[in-house]
């Protein structure tokens, strides 16, 4: 391989960027902040939040809630739909938090294989590990890619199981087959993914394609939970005098919600970039054999790339860094049945074990110069060709 002919950026290209509102408006937001005095415990702006997301995803007040993070989001709906005490079938092929909050709650994370063309839970493995203790499957719409929601609402109706969706990298992504509370097809987009099975968790970490500095979402079918959720993101407090659970602190504060409200305003223009993005990586790697681009969601969240075997990968993740000034991420490496929490599941999922030794996700990011992007791509070719 050539190293001259990589092209090295003066400035690092990170694999993404958060993306960040007009600063003058985002200061309209603090003086109403200000002028109201109210910084958590359901203020105004969170109540606007809620309202303006529901109209986005095309889904009732009535079955969402938010959260100061996903990580909470999970841990506390996974306990509201009480999952304490059994097994959970989950996906290796995910980050910690999926199975984390399982472990925090007292469940037990079981660990199926993948689909190889999505990377998303197979639900043909997962009803393989069915038994009389399990309570759940959590399968992952991993990098926004749709998970198989009709094989696991057969296996909901079937075995009497809750699927519960981490549903972290898939916010924008639409079900056309499910209608919104119009009853046609909400804005022409379908309503959110999130409305699939019992419930879906999103996350509005900074590395999301939607964030709000820190932030999560469920949205469930059953708007009973709602009140549930609400006193256990709030210590359980039922009343001055009632404390009727052992809860958290997972609300979400005013400045989170300030900041969900200005990137929602651009959400359709962080997608439809990141979709140049997509097209102009494709453009390069298309056709090219060493590098299989993986099937892409409908946000484009992540650019995720599968390279021939192990060694290729490691060798185009180091050299990008050090000859280009590239960060990408091997996302998701290792697995987590790799670490200590979970190693007795340790070669129970092949296929998963296999992707995830030649995945690597490449930067996309709101405003990455798609001649940028075309460089990073013709750089990996000269790589893998090297």
């Amino acid at each position: 391989m050539n190293a001259t002919a990589l092209k090295k950026f003066k400035e690092p290209i990170l694999v993404t960027r958060p993306y960040l509102p007009d600063l003058e408006e985002f200061k309209e937001g603090l003086e109403e902040i200000w002028a109201n005095q109210w910084l958590t415990n359901n203020g105004p702006m969170l109540k606007r939040f809620q309202a303006e997301l529901a109209e986005y995803l095309g889904i009732p007040e009535a079955n969402m809630a938010l959260f100061s993070n996903g990580t909470l989001a999970l841990e506390l709906g996974y306990y509201a739909m009480g999952l304490a005490g059994g097994d959970v079938i989950t996906t290796p092929f995910t980050f910690v938090a999926t199975s984390h909050a399982l472990k925090r709650i007292g469940a037990n994370p079981i660990f199926a294989d993948v689909d190889p063309e999505t990377l998303c839970l197979s639900p043909e493995a997962a009803e393989r590990l069915i038994t009389p203790r399990t309570k759940a499957i959590v399968p992952v719409h991993v990098y926004g890619n749709v998970c198989d929601v009709e094989g696991f609402e057969r296996l909901r109706e079937q075995y009497g199981v809750k699927i519960i969706y981490d549903a972290a990298h898939a916010f924008g992504v639409f079900n056309h087959g499910i209608h919104g509370r119009h009853g046609n097809d909400f804005d022409g987009k379908g309503r959110s993914i999130g409305y699939c099975g019992d419930m879906s968790m999103f996350s509005f970490h900074p590395t999301k394609l939607f964030h709000s500095c820190e932030g999560g979402l469920l949205v469930f079918k059953a708007a009973a939970i709602q009140e549930k959720l609400f006193e256990l993101r709030n210590f359980a407090i039922h009343s001055e005098t009632e404390c009727v659970d052992v809860g958290s602190n997972a609300k979400m504060n005013e400045l989170q919600a300030l900041m969900g409200l200005e990137c929602l305003k651009k959400i359709d223009e962080l997608i439809d970039y990141r979709k140049r993005v997509h097209a102009a990586y494709a453009e390069v790697l298309d056709g090219c054999p060493e590098v299989k681009l993986l099937p892409h969601s409908q946000n484009k969240a992540y650019v995720p790339v599968l390279f021939k075997d192990f060694a290729t990968r490691e060798r185009v993740y180091a050299e990008l860094k050090a000859q280009c000034n590239v960060f990408t991420r091997r996302y998701f490496y290792p697995l987590l049945t790799d670490f200590a929490p979970y190693v007795y599941a340790k070669g129970a999922c092949p296929i998963a074990a296999d992707c995830a030794a030649r995945v690597l996700t490449l930067p996309t990011y709101y405003g990455l110069p798609l001649e940028d992007v075309k460089a990073i791509a013709e750089d990996v070719k000269e790589m893998v060709a090297g």
